[in-house]
């Protein structure tokens, strides 16, 4: 068996963290557990913790997580949003409460089998990059009984936001993935919804980060009641694919006016070239449009630089300073504190101080073995 050392000091054992979102996953949250105790106890080379995030549930989840987590093995955190913040919420309420080398996130429904989660987890052993990602869209990958509208734009988005992207990653949008552990938590992340998947790409492409893909299969085989749910065939889906659109044109903002630009200095220089009659006015004007719409361009290509520069300089002040302050205070209940498990380096989660947007709130239960 491989040793793989932690980033405390060559001593140091590695540590990760399973992070695990949930809303209205009474139906699959105990198996997934389960699935994942397993996982955690063949891969011994770390010191492992599992985080669930309950977003807000409004049925049993809550419940049957915390009943679930009291046979396990594997030390589990369990945090709670009061009412359902989206699923972005959830990923950083997981990531920020993490304390792992590595930080894997995994989707409730286990759509990508314990297999590909395992393989994430060595890719990422192996080299240390920044992010692993489990992807369907490269070659190798596959999607299984995905419902057909939601596969093709989730296919036409990903092909979309791969063109504007700075490197070649097939798939963007996708959950299932392996992080560095300090890497991505401090990356400042602030989409509430599933764009905080194409949000995180596009920061750690900002910061020039090692991104690795592994084929892997997304099947949704035997997951009927995710299927029923409206909420992926309705028009919240739809508008989830469109903010995606609209997040690669804001990867690349100065394509737009640049085309346009090009597109007018063609039509301005032909109709100036042949003088027809009549002409002159639409061939001035397609000219002097030519000449803004390529200065705009430029103007936006300056801005995206500016912008890249600052989260930069930031990323590097984050990284030396206390976690930001995004929770409001919690309350934690501890089950079996006779056994308490602490986690050798627990960040510090100072209080809000008004200044910002107010959090959401959670209540925090931990079950340690």
């Amino acid at each position: 068996m491989s040793t793989v050392r932690g980033t405390a000091g060559d001593d140091a054992r590695a540590t990760g963290s399973f992070v695990i979102p949930c809303f209205r996953e009474e139906a699959t949250v105990a198996r997934t557990l389960s699935e994942i105790d397993k996982l955690a106890q063949s891969k011994n080379q770390f010191d492992w913790e599992i985080i669930v995030v309950n977003d807000g549930s409004d049925d049993d989840t809550l419940g049957v997580a915390t009943r679930a987590a009291e046979t396990l093995s594997t030390p589990v955190r369990i945090l709670s949003h009061r009412r359902n913040a989206g699923l972005g919420a959830g990923m950083r309420t997981g990531i920020t409460a993490s304390t792992g080398d590595v930080v894997v996130a995994v989707d409730c429904d286990l759509s990508y089998s314990v297999d590909d989660i395992a393989r994430l987890i060595d890719t990422w052993a192996e080299s240390h990059p920044h992010i692993v990602i489990a992807s369907p869209y490269m070659e190798g990958g596959a999607s299984v009984r995905v419902p057909r509208p939601l596969a093709v734009r989730s296919q036409a988005a990903n092909r979309f936001l791969n063109f504007t992207a700075y490197h070649d990653v097939k798939t963007l949008t996708g959950m299932v993935r392996a992080y560095d552990g300090p890497f991505v938590r401090g990356l400042t992340l602030k989409a509430e919804g599933p764009d905080v998947m194409v949000e995180i790409i596009y920061k750690a492409q900002v910061l020039r980060a090692r991104i690795v893909e592994i084929p892997a299969t997304l099947s949704w085989a035997g997951l009927e009641q995710r299927v029923s749910r409206s909420a992926l065939t309705s028009t919240t889906s739809r508008l989830t694919t469109y903010r995606q659109l609209i997040n690669g044109y804001l990867w690349r903002p100065f394509w737009v006016p640049l085309l346009m630009g090009l597109f007018f200095g063609v039509v301005g220089f032909i109709l100036t070239l042949t003088g027809h009659l009549g002409w002159d006015g639409i061939a001035t004007a397609s000219c002097t449009l030519a000449v803004a719409l390529t200065v705009m361009s430029l103007m936006s290509l300056q801005s995206k630089r500016y912008f890249e520069e600052l989260y930069n300089m930031g990323f590097g002040i984050r990284r030396s300073l206390p976690q930001e302050p995004i929770r409001t205070p919690s309350i934690e209940t501890r089950i079996d504190a006779a056994k308490s498990w602490v986690p050798s380096s627990v960040p510090d989660i100072p209080e809000w101080d008004g200044a910002s947007a107010a959090p959401e709130p959670f209540d925090q239960v931990t079950v340690t073995h």
